[in-house]
């Protein structure tokens, strides 16, 4: 069961079947009696068969936004394509016109019909929308528009990868979405040359970018958003050729000055970012509070002022940050331990030079601290992480290819109660933790830890 933030009331989460005959047609079909269900998980098969008056939301899986914070007691549920097919959409909304949210993801027997459907059944009830991941729409612009156009009520519409990328940029038609209350869109994934048209209500929207982007016609198209308060933009660069790194480069120093006061989350993954770009993200960004970056080369000087000045520095800010492989040094890290005041959830992966001091600050100064990420850092033994575990409550503790032992685990054990995931072993095996260990953290901890 789950309390529902969305709707209210007590939902029952997940029925999972490959044939909705295991519980008879009778059983889905009569009343629930004791518990309202507000979600439910189908195959194609069960879709014919059922038929819940109260059924407000649709889950192609266990969704982790239906579930709320519980997002590792639950998981995708395994399937092979075409389990769901346009025909049991069409069975399934034709029979349940209440459904409200609905995630249709990685559903590849999916085509145009079924959003045609979504669209006439539905129609204004529907609220919230997920299609990610849907590689047989055929014509992506028509359904799309068709579907939001009759759904005008659609407050959350996800579209991860849903428009065919493999084009000429010639020959690729200019979306719409359209709609009177839409407030949150997903895009990831999507490399548009030019923005789709999206309604003037939108105050929430993550993109994609990897630098060949239109990048004025992007500006226009954002300003033309005047509820726009939250962007999410990632910058993905498609070879690590010098010719495309020069072209993100340029792409973020020149879109940033003018979308920066509205960029809240920004994940930057690229061989080397140039001063003049790292610069504008220390200076420009004021509503900043995730930045990760997946970079080899950056200014350290530039990194350690970011985080300069205590909890008046522009890094005190950041409430997540993630730094993968960056070639730094001591006195940026030592920085971003002393100036990293907020931050609740730290990636500092596959860094040489994270050690058992730096953990040791860190914990002094960020004893917020929720989730961590060592993995691939070598140099970080039993004493760095007990600096960490006595002072920060943690929640998530990744330390593979570290020098951790049984130790740590019995720490953690000792003094993060809350603990609900570790990741510990990679494919060498190493650090190997005993079972008594990792018996005795499962048994310590409040939550459910997910090794």
């Amino acid at each position: 069961m789950y309390n529902s933030p969305l709707w209210g009331g007590v939902g029952v989460v997940v029925w999972e079947c490959r044939a909705a005959q295991q519980f008879g047609s009778s059983s889905l079909q009569s009343p629930v009696k004791k518990y309202k269900m507000t979600s439910l998980s189908l195959y194609d098969a069960g879709c014919s068969y059922c038929t819940l008056p109260c059924l407000v939301m649709m889950s192609r899986g266990i969704c982790p936004r239906a579930l709320g914070d519980c997002r590792h007691y639950h998981r995708k549920v395994s399937m092979e394509d075409g389990e769901i097919k346009s025909d049991g959409i069409y069975q399934l909304v034709y029979l349940n016109r209440n459904i409200h949210c609905l995630y249709l993801n990685s559903c590849r027997g999916l085509n145009d019909q079924a959003l045609y459907d979504i669209a006439h059944y539905l129609g204004e009830k529907l609220s919230v929308l997920e299609l990610d991941f849907l590689p047989n729409v055929i014509d992506p612009s028509s359904a799309l528009f068709y579907l939001s156009r009759n759904c005008p009520n659609i407050k959350q519409l996800s579209l991860c990868r849903f428009f065919e990328v493999g084009r000429e940029l010639t020959l690729m038609p200019e979306y719409r979405i359209a709609g009177v209350g839409l407030r949150d869109v997903d895009l990831h994934g999507n490399y548009f040359f030019t923005l789709p048209l999206l309604p003037p209500t939108v105050n929430r929207i993550r993109l994609s970018v990897c630098g060949d982007e239109d990048v004025n016609s992007l500006i226009d198209r954002l300003e033309m958003l005047p509820q726009l308060t939250s962007i999410h933009l990632q910058m993905n660069c498609k070879e690590p050729s010098w010719r495309c790194v020069e072209d993100a480069n340029s792409f973020l120093r020149s879109i940033l000055p003018y979308i920066g006061s509205k960029i809240t989350r920004l994940h930057i993954s690229l061989p080397t970012i140039i001063d003049g770009v790292f610069s504008l993200i220390t200076q420009c960004l004021p509503n900043l509070s995730h930045l990760a970056l997946d970079v080899k080369h950056i200014n350290n000087k530039l990194l350690r002022l970011f985080f300069t000045g205590g909890i008046h520095s522009p890094g005190s800010r950041l409430r997540s940050l993630k730094l993968c492989r960056l070639r730094t040094t001591y006195r940026a890290l030592f920085a971003i331990a002393r100036g990293a005041h907020s931050i609740t959830d730290l990636e500092v992966s596959h860094i040489p030079c994270v050690d058992d001091r730096f953990l040791a600050l860190l914990a002094d100064n960020c004893m917020g601290l929720k989730n961590i990420n060592l993995n691939g850092c070598r140099y970080v033994t039993d004493k760095g992480l007990a600096a960490l575990a006595r002072k920060c409550c943690l929640k998530e503790v990744r330390i593979r290819a570290t020098s951790c032992t049984d130790k740590s685990i019995y720490l953690l054990a000792q003094f993060c109660p809350d603990l609900e995931w570790i990741s510990h072993a990679d494919f060498s095996g190493r650090p190997k933790f005993s079972d008594k260990a990792l018996q005795c953290l499962k048994d310590s901890c409040v939550q459910r830890v997910i090794c």
